[in-house]
Order: C-alpha cells, then sequence, then structure tokens
C-alpha cells in the first residue's frame, strides 16, 4: 500500500534562475611589478582572486555574511594556511560591507604590509565599480 506525501519542494520554471557568471579582470603596477586581479560574480557571491603570478591560486578563504546584523559573518581558511590569515580577513571584511559570500584567495609573494594595503584599495574600487 503506498500513501501520499505533500511534495517538499515545488519548481517552476518561471521562478528558476539562469547561471550567471560575470568575469572582471584589471592589472595594476605596484613598484614595477604587475598585480592581477580577478573578480567573478555569481548569485549573491563573488570569488576573488588577486596575485603577482598569472594563473595560480593560494591560499583560499571564504565568509558568509551574518544572519543579524550585530554579528560578525562566518569565515573559513578552504584551501592552504597563512599564518596572517589575509584572504580570511579580507573575506571577512567584504561580506560584512556587501553582505554577500565571498571566496578570496591571495597569491602575493612578498609579505610587504604595503602591497597589502595597495590590494586592498584596488581591490575595494574594483569591487564598487563591478557591483554598481
Amino acid at each position: 500500500m503506498f500513501e501520499s506525501f505533500p511534495l517538499l519542494y515545488s519548481f517552476q520554471r518561471s521562478t528558476m534562475a539562469e547561471p550567471q557568471f560575470l568575469v572582471h579582470r584589471a592589472t595594476h603596477m605596484y613598484m614595477s611589478e604587475p598585480v592581477y586581479f580577478q573578480i567573478t560574480q555569481m548569485n549573491k557571491s563573488q570569488l576573488i582572486w588577486v596575485g603577482q603570478s598569472a594563473g595560480k591560486m593560494g591560499q583560499l578563504a571564504v565568509a558568509m555574511p551574518a544572519l543579524r546584523s550585530d554579528d560578525v559573518p562566518s569565515a573559513t581558511t578552504v584551501l592552504g594556511h597563512d599564518i596572517m590569515e589575509r584572504s580570511r580577513n579580507l573575506a571577512r571584511r567584504l561580506a560584512i560591507k556587501y553582505k554577500e559570500q565571498f571566496f578570496v584567495s591571495l597569491d602575493l609573494a612578498s609579505q610587504d604590509e604595503l602591497l597589502f594595503v595597495f590590494v586592498e584599495k584596488k581591490l575595494q574600487e574594483l569591487i564598487k565599480s563591478t557591483m554598481t
């Protein structure tokens, strides 16, 4: 004997979102060295890669915006390990500011603090221009 159960989910073709990825790339010079930026926009999330050598992924962190405005977003390192936790901290700050999920991968050979400040400033400018 079969019993009927209500559907726990339903699909309506008119409300399904089509997958959409927008990729933005930029190169900026820091002390005569190129720094490459790539932002991949997805549905309510962003994948950010910053590196000094083209095409190599460094450590990867992800941060989720908090459900309540007074909470701190959750963030963790997914790939690699970074003693300074720069990817994770940057992902968390971006999730706070933009209320979206951020994946951040940094492949910066130098531990130069000024390089990181430069990267964060340029990244903020790029995010602002891509999210408008």
